[in-house]
């Protein structure tokens, strides 16, 4: 009942950000750049589910903060926890990039309750205030780590020693960075996944959250890379379109819950 509630408000603030023009002219920017063929219904269609999703998201972390355990596992279904013990056979970590796509946070939060394993989860180094105190109490409540965006050598140390670093790159990255097709455009990408995983030769797992009715389910697909040798920029390119291609394929399935409110095509 408490989550209806918040999920209720949230999406309705969402909808009066949309009316009043909170990111609106970027949001039907990004719409139409991804979907050029499609009507205008079609655009303001998507661009109200996408507030709607917007505003759920932002209701259900509040929820998240102070929800049970139980609460927070059974919202969330993992398709195939199994993938993790086949991939981790030889000792190594585990490199797992994701996106803003349905609840990411939810996603991060059970994870350690359904794999009895905790993660380090790469984030911005935001400045210090309510908010993020709130945001870094919730996401440690099932007891993951959080590493800075800008302390690469703790993700590679985290590696060595067996751990999970996950991270989100879906994001614009510089201008400078690896270039690959997503959503229909040429887009630079963070090369952070891929980097870490050709270096150290983790396994590297794509985690696809959606939503189906009121909870989540979350499949984690392997992303090969055994025929790439080295880092280097062509095979860093190569492995970031890879894990992007997965990533493009799930927002072309479930658009409207995919967060295209930032800035992604800026550094195009």
């Amino acid at each position: 009942m408490i989550r209806l509630l918040l999920v209720g408000i949230g999406i309705g603030l969402a909808q009066l950000g949309r009316i009043l023009g909170f990111r609106r002219e970027v949001t039907l920017a990004n719409i139409r750049r991804a979907y050029p063929a499609e009507s205008a219904t079609f655009h303001k269609r998507l661009l109200s589910g996408s507030y709607a999703n917007l505003g759920r998201v932002f209701a259900e972390m509040v929820y998240l903060r102070f929800a049970s355990r139980r609460k927070i596992r059974t919202g969330i279904a993992f398709k195939n926890p199994e993938l993790f013990g086949e991939l981790l056979r030889d000792g190594h970590g585990l490199v797992v990039v994701s996106a803003h796509l349905a609840n990411w946070e939810w996603m991060a939060l059970a994870g350690p309750l359904y794999l009895e394993k905790t993660f380090s989860i790469v984030i911005k180094n935001n400045p210090v205030g309510f908010t993020e105190r709130f945001l870094q109490r919730m996401r440690r409540r099932t007891g993951n780590t959080m590493i800075n965006s800008a302390d690469v050598r703790m993700m590679f140390r985290t590696l060595q020693e067996g751990g999970y670093v996950a991270l989100l790159g879906d994001q614009a990255a510089p201008g400078g960075s690896a270039h690959v097709q997503f959503l229909g455009t040429d887009v630079s990408a963070f090369e952070g996944p891929a980097r870490l995983a050709l270096r150290t030769r983790s396994p590297l797992l794509f985690a696809k959250c959606v939503r189906e009715g009121s909870s989540y389910s979350l499949e984690f697909i392997d992303v090969p890379f055994g025929d790439l040798a080295g880092d280097t920029p062509e095979t860093v390119r190569e492995l970031t379109q890879r894990h992007t291609t997965l990533l493009d394929t799930a927002i072309r399935e479930h658009p409207e819950q995919w967060v295209w409110q930032h800035r992604r095509w800026k550094n195009v």
